[in-house]
C-alpha cells in the first residue's frame, strides 16, 4: 500500500523555487524504538571568497549570515503533523559554517502497515542575499 499525501496539482512554482530534496526513513516495526532519525547540514558559503587582504582589513564588513525556516506541515496531513519533528525548525547560519538539522519520524499507528510507503512534504526557505525555496520530500518505508 502506498499512502501519499502529496499535492498532485500542477501549480506553477514560484520564481525562487530551486528544486527538491528527499529524506528517506526505513521504519522497522520490529525495532524497539519507533522513532527514526535522519540528518542534513545547512551551509552558508557566502563570504568564502574574500580576498586575504580584505579579511585582514580594519574596515571589515560584517560577515553575511543566512537564515533558514522549514514550514510547519499543513493540517491536511492529519496524523503526520505530529509524526515528524524538525530540529531546529528555523535558524541562522554564519558565513562559511554549517548547522545540523535532524528529522525525527514516528510512524502513526494508523498508517504503519508493513509494506506501506508514507509520503509527505514541506518547504524549506533559505534567506540571504536572495530567497530560495526547496521542497523537502519525506518518504517512510514501513518494513517488518
Amino acid at each position: 500500500a502506498v499512502v501519499s499525501t502529496q499535492s498532485t496539482g500542477a501549480e506553477p512554482e514560484p520564481e525562487e523555487f530551486r528544486g527538491d530534496f528527499w529524506v528517506v526513513f526505513i521504519c522497522s516495526l520490529s525495532a524497539p524504538k519507533q522513532t527514526f532519525t535522519q540528518s542534513v547540514s545547512i551551509g552558508n558559503c557566502r563570504g568564502a571568497g574574500l580576498k586575504p587582504d580584505a579579511a585582514n582589513s580594519k574596515d571589515k564588513a560584517a560577515k553575511p549570515t543566512g537564515d533558514f525556516v522549514f514550514d510547519p506541515l499543513k493540517a491536511d496531513y492529519g496524523p503526520l503533523v505530529k509524526a515528524i519533528v524538525i530540529n531546529p525548525q528555523k535558524g541562522s547560519v554564519e558565513s562559511c559554517a554549517t548547522v545540523p538539522v535532524t528529522f525525527q519520524f514516528t510512524p502513526p499507528k494508523e498508517l504503519a502497515e508493513i509494506g506501506s510507503r508514507i509520503q509527505f512534504n514541506t518547504m524549506l526557505t533559505l534567506k540571504g542575499e536572495t530567497v530560495e525555496q526547496y521542497r523537502v520530500n519525506f518518504v517512510a518505508e514501513i518494513v517488518k
